[in-house]
């Protein structure tokens, strides 16, 4: 079992809570990246320390980390970085996939002009991404055109559980980047079908191409559990 390795001191906001979401931030952004690999422990004592915090914000860090599932808490013995299998990855899809349905066809029902300036900015920089090879932006906008779709469609309930599977996805996107960076023109070509399907307001068909992308997605993910650690 590894042990995390040092990491960079917090810049510190006002009051623990907000503390307590840096830090979280931080140390989860680095087990999303892969830079703190699954199985390693997280000591209090030695995280505190190298990022410059005291215990309190941290253990409240941690427990902002469990309910992302990034981190499993141990009684007594600091925290441990949750693994993530072939397994793993097939719940996800398996739920992620009909809430990214759900908001493509509210989005296709509910769309309006004034809407769209912000969509096309969004496309706008996932294609840019998509051209100069920058495989990581591309796939980062993809989660920025659903924080864009979100608001159109107004389903509250809906936005919180795809905000709340969104780092483990992005886990499986960085676990999977040299797959996916093979597949980008492909993902795009789906991703423009997709939003042709919106424009026209052909919900079914829209939802049929998240379908098709989460499918893509899936298979690089098992890619790389394949190719092995």
């Amino acid at each position: 079992m590894a042990t995390c390795p040092s990491l960079e001191a917090v810049p510190r906001a006002i009051g623990d809570g907000n503390l307590s979401v840096s830090i979280a931030n931080a140390l989860g952004e680095r087990i999303i990246r892969g830079e703190v690999a699954p199985q390693t422990r997280l000591l209090e004592v030695q995280l505190a320390r190298d990022m410059g915090v005291s215990r309190g914000p941290l253990r409240e860090a941690l427990r902002v980390l469990e309910k992302r599932r990034l981190v499993r808490i141990l009684p007594r013995r600091g925290a441990l970085v949750t693994k993530m299998g072939p397994d793993d990855v097939h719940c996800l899809y398996e739920v992620v996939t009909p809430l990214y349905q759900t908001l493509t066809r509210g989005v296709a029902h509910r769309w309006s002009p004034e809407n769209l300036p912000g969509l096309y900015t969004v496309v706008e920089q996932m294609v840019a991404c998509a051209g100069r090879g920058d495989v990581e932006g591309y796939y980062e906008h993809n989660f920025a055109f659903a924080h864009a779709c979100a608001p159109i469609v107004g389903n509250s309930l809906l936005e919180e559980l795809l905000l709340d599977l969104e780092p483990g996805l992005r886990r499986v996107l960085y676990r999977s980047r040299e797959q996916r960076a093979r597949a980008v023109n492909q993902h795009l070509a789906i991703m423009r079908r997709m939003m042709r399907d919106v424009m026209d307001r052909e919900a079914e068909r829209a939802a049929a191409a998240i379908a098709e992308l989460a499918a893509l997605e899936a298979k690089l993910a098992a890619a790389s559990f394949e190719v092995g650690d």
